[in-house]
């Protein structure tokens, strides 16, 4: 029987998932058998990010109230390279960063992210994702200096993979839960209309056309109004 290696429980289980609450399962079960407490996928588009993690919600709430993925050092890394690498916040050279970031290295220490192994992806159209695991100390890079990047980078993907690709089957979160009005208004303006030939094409106000595709917008996590009408097409809701 060939060896088994150390991402090789979280790609068969990622694999095997049948739900999102499986996939957080798997990567929090991964975490720990790797020395780590916790998980964080992060998706970049444009202005906006999403993430799947096992942060305190407490941390995860400052961290999108506070709009930290700006200044967050991990996420500059993960921009910038293109290889997995390790970190540490105690690292010295964050001590020449700006007085935000130094801010933002003390308040994530005081919430236990001190270190971990973060694994930067390419997921098309100009973007990037990050998946990373972080501990409250550094004996977790003990071994993760040693785990292969090339396993790291398809876990990663495979992730990416399944958040993205297969919630075409997977009814859960704001998407599903567009209106049957929303769903009228983004179809049409998927079809090139305007929102007021829309709203003359329906007979409503165009305050309500509006309210309506600003809301469905929402949902979908979208930046922009092309950008929601490409993730409705994609998750087939239009």
């Amino acid at each position: 029987m060939s060896k088994r290696h150390h991402f090789d429980p979280l790609i068969e289980a990622i694999t095997t998932a049948r739900d999102p609450n499986a996939l957080g399962e798997a990567l929090e079960s991964f975490a720990q058998a790797q020395g780590f407490q916790h998980f964080a996928y992060l998706r970049l588009d444009g202005s906006r990010w999403r993430a799947v993690s096992n942060y305190s919600e407490e941390w995860q709430d400052r961290y999108y109230v506070k709009d930290f993925s700006r200044i967050d050092p991990i996420v500059k890394a993960a921009k910038q390279g293109a290889h997995p690498f390790c970190w540490s916040l105690h690292d010295a050279i964050l001590n020449r960063e700006s007085k935000d970031v130094i801010a933002f290295r003390d308040e994530a220490i005081a919430h236990g992210i001190v270190a971990g192994l973060s694994i930067p992806i390419r997921v098309g159209f100009g973007h990037k994702a990050v998946l990373t695991f972080a501990s409250s100390d550094t004996a977790c890079l003990k071994d993760a200096v040693r785990m292969d990047i090339i396993e790291a980078a398809a876990a990663a993907a495979m992730l990416h993979f399944a958040f993205s690709l297969r919630r075409k089957r997977w009814s859960s979160g704001s998407a599903s839960k567009l209106t049957p009005f929303e769903t009228t208004c983004l179809s049409w303006v998927a079809e090139g209309k305007t929102m007021q030939d829309v709203a003359d094409l329906l007979e409503e106000k165009y305050s309500r056309v509006r309210g309506s595709v600003d809301k469905a917008r929402g949902k979908l996590d979208a930046v922009t109004l092309q950008q929601a009408t490409a993730v409705a097409a994609r998750l087939m809701l239009i």
